[in-house]
Order: C-alpha cells, then structure tokens, then sequence
C-alpha cells in the first residue's frame, strides 16, 4: 500500500503518506497555515488513537508560514500524544553547516524539536539536507521501505537562505532559549477566475518568470518509492534546480521523460514554479495540487493548463479544495475535449486520498 491523504491545509500543504502491508508506516510532509491546525489535529485524533499517533518521519520542507505554522502548534500540543522517529528540516545550524555560507517560525520548531529530543535530520547525521552539484542524489530508506531521493534545495539556496535567515533574525539566529521564550509568550502557537471556460491552449503556452522567491527555493523535494510506485513532492521549489535533478535521474535511468504515478505539484500550481519544460520532462498521470486559493489565487490557470496539455495523456487532476478556481476544471465539455479527469475534496471529507 502506498496512500497519500492530501489533508485540507489552508492555502499550503500538509500531506498524510502511509506505506507498507502488514504493518502500517507513515510519514508527513507540512503542516498548512494556522488556519489548517483545527482540520489537521481532528485527522490525527480521529484517524489514530492516542496511544498510536506515531510518524516515522516528519518532513518540513522550508520555513514558508504555509507550510511551517501548524508543524510549530503541533510539536507545541503535548495533549495530541504526536511522536515522531525523526524530523527533516534545516534550520539554522545546518544552514552554518558544511560551508553552505518565516526565519522566526524556524527558530520555533528548531527550539521545539531540540527540547524533545527528536532526532533532527538523523539520516544525515544531523546535518543540512542538499543535493551536491556532481555525483548521485542523495538517496535514504525509511523504515518499511520506502526510499526517499532528495531533488531540491541546492547548495546555492541554502546559502540565499542563509543571508535571509540572518537578515530578519540579527543576533537571535540559532538562540534556541530565546526561542522558546518568545515562544512563550505567543498566543497563536498555544496548544488548544470567472464562469468562462479556460482557454488551455493559449493558457498552457502563455511564458511566465520563474518564481525568485529565497524561501521557495530551498524547499526539501523528494521522490519517494515504495514497491514500484513513485511520487514527486515537489513542496514549493525552484523549476531550474527541480529540473536539473530530474535530469540527473533520466541520465541513470534512461529515457527523456521520468516515470511517475503522481506528482504534488510545485509551489500549489503557481504558473512561476511550473513551466511548459518541467511537464515535457515527465510521464505522469495523478496530479496533487494542495490550496484553497485563498491568498494568491493558486493554482493559477496557466500551470493547471500546462498540466492538461503537457503532462502526459488523460491526466487526473486532484484538488483538495472545491473553490471558484478548482471546480473550473470540472467541466464536462472540457475534459472531454482535452481528455482529462478531476477529483475534488468534498467539505464533509476530512481529506483527499490517492492509492497508487
């Protein structure tokens, strides 16, 4: 069994993986914005019992409020019973590490893992997770299985990173006491496209800049493989480094398009961090786009376009919120021009799942 649960995360991302056949392993990439924290911790509570709330694996792919805010309320609610074997994160000190010369919420969660003793980055020794500019990307086993190889960040975005970190930080980077005093005193961390049809042609080929965004590009991007089934979670990251990565990967693997049964779509369909090249570099048929729209608007029209014409035959679309931008592309005429399908979230869902 290979399942994601793409759980309704606000305008972010928080995904449920669950792996293996007798005995049952899990991992969780994010946690969505604050406003998620009351959808996410009801999953937990009524999916597992008190005594069982236990993840291999707690993924948190950069310090982005979309994607961080929850994952500081969680590991700050110690009636939720959630354990976790280890976490993948880079915080400050593994941004000082190996020469790589919402920053306050990583100081949280960095000061939050280090008083409970959770293994932070312990299939790395502890230390920064990147892809080297030569030899293999990296690759990790999780308990039960599941290999995890890691796409993105770069060495040169940890080092943005960096600079951004000590920049709205100042002396109190990596200062975990002050951390978790000022953490302390913050009450919200407490433990308690209109009704035209889209013109996909000339969506999908309409050019769009590459997303700049520091944060973004040093999201943590895996592909994780389980029993021959294959899933991109591509978090927020860069399409030039995510790019190159799969590039490295059809070079030992062979081919000119990379294998997949299901990809979380970049950065939640922002037509800058998903460009015609990166879908003419896969074969894909699921498609995960994790957003209720609600601040910028994703997915923007142009990515779910490309995705639609691009991204391999009879494509599956699958929302995790019904809003004015998703239901859209539940159009009957549509898919069956263009010969695509939807699965959208209903509100009485406590989330979306995809068996691969």
């Amino acid at each position: 069994m290979f399942r994601i649960r793409m759980l309704p995360a606000d305008y972010g991302d928080c995904l449920w993986i669950e792996y293996g056949n007798k005995k049952i392993h899990r991992i969780l990439i994010d946690a969505g914005t604050l406003a998620a924290h009351d959808a996410v911790r009801a999953c937990l509570e009524n999916r597992l019992p008190a005594n069982g709330r236990y993840f291999d694996l707690f993924l948190i792919t950069h310090i982005d409020t979309d994607h961080i805010d929850t994952a500081v309320k969680l590991l700050n609610s110690p009636s939720l019973k959630v354990k976790f074997g280890q976490v993948w994160f880079n915080g400050w000190q593994q941004l000082l590490d190996a020469d790589l010369l919402g920053p306050q919420q990583g100081e949280y969660l960095t000061a939050l893992i280090e008083s409970q003793a959770i293994p932070l980055n312990l299939s790395f020794d502890g230390r920064a997770i990147f892809v080297a500019d030569k030899g293999r990307l990296p690759v990790y086993k999780l308990p039960g299985g599941m290999k995890m190889t890691i796409l993105s960040p770069e060495a040169a975005q940890l080092r943005a990173l960096r600079e951004y970190w000590a920049s709205a930080m100042g002396n109190a980077a990596g200062d975990s006491k002050a951390a978790l005093q000022k953490l302390a005193t913050s009450k919200k961390y407490k433990d308690a496209l209109g009704k035209k049809l889209p013109d996909i042609d000339t969506l999908a080929d309409t050019p769009s800049s590459l997303d700049p965004a520091v944060p973004n590009g040093s999201s943590i991007v895996v592909l994780a493989e389980f029993e021959g089934k294959r899933c991109l979670f591509a978090s927020d990251a860069h399409p030039d480094v995510l790019e190159r990565s799969i590039d490295r990967l059809l070079a030992k693997e062979g081919g000119t398009r990379l294998s997949l049964d299901a990809l979380k779509v970049p950065h939640h369909g922002s037509k800058h961090n998903n460009p015609v090249s990166l879908y003419r570099k896969l074969n894909c048929r699921k498609y995960l786009i994790s957003t209720n729209g609600k601040r910028f608007r994703h997915p923007h029209p142009e990515a779910v376009a490309r995705i639609v014409k691009y991204g391999g035959p009879q494509p599956q679309l699958y929302f995790n919120y019904d809003s004015e931008l998703t239901k859209r592309w539940d159009n009957p005429a549509l898919m069956a021009r263009y010969r695509y399908s939807v699965a959208i979230r209903r509100k009485s869902e406590a989330s979306l799942d995809i068996d691969l």
